[in-house]
């Protein structure tokens, strides 16, 4: 067996893969400056000829876009290609550390409120236009534009002023409040910076068109089998190890694994844990396994629902059996969630409330006979048939809430419209695999704060108590005030329960032994590995 990476813990792949490069500390107030190359290296790898490399890359992805607009997420699979095309001013490096990637350098003004970013010199976008300050600025307002629905738009909109271009290479963020992470969503790949000519030719839709300033330009979409991604020759970066990567869509795991066993393609996304196990015990193939997402129930909370109760809520979550999910979509591989998932020693986390909740169907029945529903009542549970840990953590929990006498139907629509009916909050359950989008726990917000339906948040879900304190936690500068407040925040989001956690899951991907330089990065940063696949190559 060959295994890159185990459980929480990045390891070296191949003798010649190299780490990337960490060239960043924290901009401090009064004007310090900060810079850094905010892209992959393999320093090593990087000085060699292309001998002995092969020159495409194919990837078996697990769904296929349903659109290509780098500011709506749309799902890890579709991450990956956009990570390909898209820059955005910061990056996460692959220590969780921050850097400049399309700036140059930031400065941070004495108040925290005005975040100046220089632009790397002679940097494009692919069509060969210089990428410039206009073109920031038209970023961060079609960010924040309500008709765009770009998914961290509400954060956008209530951390920023404005920005202004200050000549043709600079650009000014202007917040209209000190924000602790701000820098973190930044580096989001839903923040890449678009071409205002490019997004002005397209009228401003770009779910079928898509041109950044990343390594490779977009070349082609074969809806239903293909997308195709050259490398860009006008890259600021290092040099990319494969001139070009095809992404195939298989939404079949099995056939996406056996796409990987015949040689049809190079590296496969979302490996179930009966294939991961299988992997493992093949020589021919490597597995890059990184946990930290989490399986969890987003709950709709409109008025007039049983489920707008909290006490409801609750009897979920005693009433959930999160063994039989672990062992029925997971083949034994997670770990239960009884509280909420912050790993202890994270952002000040000791541990409290890991058991809040427990497996007891006797308490969710009284819960819900004090609530009023002592017969229970009927309810539709979203979830999706692309990815069977998905539909099998569906139908436990139809088991398990069946059993205190709620009645569940399942609905398994393929990943898309999963994807926009999550959009639109149009469900009353839904199964989702998630995980923070940013590592600081200010993740929180873009899940809990009320407001505006978003794929991460419960519709209907608003709470005065929630929204202070996500408040306090996003413009509180000192980290000891913050952990305390995060400390409170967690209380009372397991009080009311939107979400419901059932288990810590892995998230795998494959390869054959032939590829060198892809990393799953650990932790949160899984969701952006997509940024190796520059460093990734096959040897011949």
């Amino acid at each position: 067996m060959k295994k890159s990476l185990c459980k929480k813990t990045a390891l070296l792949m191949a003798a010649l893969m190299a780490a990337m490069a960490v060239t960043t500390g924290c901009s401090k107030g009064g004007g310090e400056e900060t810079s850094g190359t905010g892209t992959t290296e393999n320093g090593q790898e990087a000085a060699e000829d292309a001998a002995g490399k092969k020159d495409i890359l194919n990837v078996g992805i697990s769904a296929e876009p349903s659109t290509l607009d780098p500011h709506i997420q749309s799902g890890q699979a579709t991450r990956l290609i956009k990570q390909q095309i898209y820059r955005g001013l910061m990056t996460y490096q692959e220590d969780s550390s921050i850097a400049p990637d399309a700036a140059e350098s930031y400065e941070v003004s004495e108040d925290g409120l005005t975040y100046t970013f220089q632009l790397r010199e002679e940097i494009t976008f692919q069509d060969g236009t210089p990428v410039t300050a206009e073109d920031v600025v038209f970023t961060i307002d079609r960010i924040m534009d309500e008709s765009v629905a770009a998914t961290f738009g509400s954060d956008f909109r209530s951390i920023v002023d404005h920005a202004e271009a200050d000549g043709e290479t600079a650009v000014k963020i202007i917040l209209q409040k000190p924000c602790a992470p701000f820098l973190e969503y930044l580096c989001l790949p839903e923040a890449a910076i678009v071409s205002k000519a490019f997004c002005e030719e397209n009228g401003n839709d770009l779910s079928n068109a898509a041109m950044g300033c990343g390594p490779y330009s977009f070349e082609g979409w074969e809806k239903g089998l293909s997308i195709t991604v050259q490398s860009y020759d006008g890259w600021y970066g290092q040099e990319v190890q494969t001139p070009e990567i095809d992404f195939y869509f298989y939404a079949d795991e099995t056939t996406r694994a056996n796409a990987l066993r015949t040689g049809e393609v190079d590296l496969i996304d979302y490996v179930p844990s009966k294939e991961a196990i299988a992997f493992e015990e093949d020589e021919s193939a490597q597995v890059y396994v990184s946990v930290a997402p989490f399986m969890c129930l987003q709950i709709n909370c409109k008025e007039g629902s049983p489920l707008a109760d909290p006490k409801v809520r609750q009897a979920i979550a005693y009433a959930v059996n999160r063994d039989d999910v672990i062992n029925a979509a997971f083949m034994g591989r997670g770990e239960a969630l009884y509280g909420f998932p912050t790993i202890k020693g994270q952002s000040g986390y000791d541990g409290k409330y890991d058991n809040y909740f427990s497996y007891d169907p006797e308490k969710a029945k009284e819960l819900l006979t004090e609530a009023g529903y002592p017969d229970g009542f009927s309810c539709k549970l979203l979830s999706s048939s692309t990815y069977a840990f998905h539909e099998q953590t569906a139908i436990c929990v139809q088991a398990s809430l069946e059993a205190v006498g709620i009645d569940v139907e399942v609905e398994l629509p393929d990943w898309a419209t999963r994807i926009e009916r999550s959009n639109t909050g149009d469900y009353d359950l839904m199964v989702s695999g998630t995980t923070g989008n940013i590592v600081d726990m200010d993740w929180c917000t873009n899940y809990y704060e009320s407001g505006d339906v978003r794929m991460n948040s419960c519709p209907g879900f608003a709470d005065a108590e929630i929204d202070e304190l996500l408040e306090k936690g996003r413009t509180t500068l000192d980290e000891t005030e913050r952990a305390a407040i995060y400390d409170q925040f967690r209380e009372r989001a397991l009080e009311l329960s939107p979400f419901v956690f059932i288990n810590f899951r892995e998230q795998v991907f494959a390869s054959s032994d032939k590829v060198h330089g892809f990393k799953n990065l650990d932790g949160i940063l899984t969701y952006l590995s997509g940024l190796t696949l520059q460093d990734t190559y096959v040897e011949e």
